[in-house]
């Protein structure tokens, strides 16, 4: 048991030692001091998961990895280790595509997936994507292929203010859902009416009437 405990206190150290940089790296600085408090809350969450001598570990029910042909795709990605706030991102996220989105639900135009990105099936999409921490990530798809992508690292920063995260999330897929403008064609000027050139042919000089000059 001894060992075990501390297993999972290692994993755990270098857990939050890894979120915490790979955070910064890929946010603004603006944006990570609003993170700076929800980092210090996860540490203490964190250390409440090693204080009960465990981990939480992800069911594995929860891989579902399998290509969609068309849609948007909108996924959770989640590791093995699930922190209090790492299940606040996939509720609300859930929450909002559910809410926002219920008849692109409903006709498949939006599909809803929770992705363990540790496993060994989800390895390809992990891949693709760069996921190295929980996040939520938006897929558009065609014929099975993914035809553009987003992830979303800001959930981080906004997870603990829900109307925020939930208009962050709500743009974004809406964005994703426009359909892309299409280039004007080319316009060719028909050419103008063509205006009769008289004639100087034979015409000399002494032909022409002198204009006279007023004094």
């Amino acid at each position: 048991m001894e060992l075990k405990n501390a297993a999972a206190v290692c994993l755990i150290s270098l857990f939050s030692a890894t979120l915490v940089v790979l955070i910064a790296r890929s946010l603004d600085c603006q944006t990570a001091s609003r993170l700076e408090p929800q980092l210090a809350s996860i540490v203490e969450e964190l250390r409440a998961l090693r204080g009960q001598g465990g981990i939480a570990a992800a069911p594995s029910a929860s891989t579902t990895a399998e290509t969609v042909n068309d849609g948007l795709v909108v996924y959770y990605f989640h590791g093995n280790i699930r922190c209090p706030t790492c299940r606040s991102i996939q509720s609300q996220a859930q929450e909002t595509v559910q809410t926002c989105f219920s008849s692109q639900l409903g006709d498949g135009e939006v599909i809803w997936k929770i992705v363990n990105y540790e496993q060994p099936a989800a390895k390809p999409l992990a891949t693709k994507f760069e996921i190295q921490m929980p996040v939520v990530v938006l897929a558009k798809m065609k014929d099975g292929q993914v035809q553009d992508w987003k992830r979303l690292d800001k959930v981080w920063a906004l997870v603990g203010d829900k109307p925020a995260f939930t208009k962050y999330v709500r743009g974004e897929i809406e964005r994703m859902l426009a359909p892309e403008k299409q280039p004007m064609p080319a316009t060719v000027q028909a050419p103008g009416p063509t205006i009769p050139v008289p004639s100087t042919e034979g015409v000399s000089s002494k032909d022409t009437p002198a204009i006279p000059i007023p004094r």
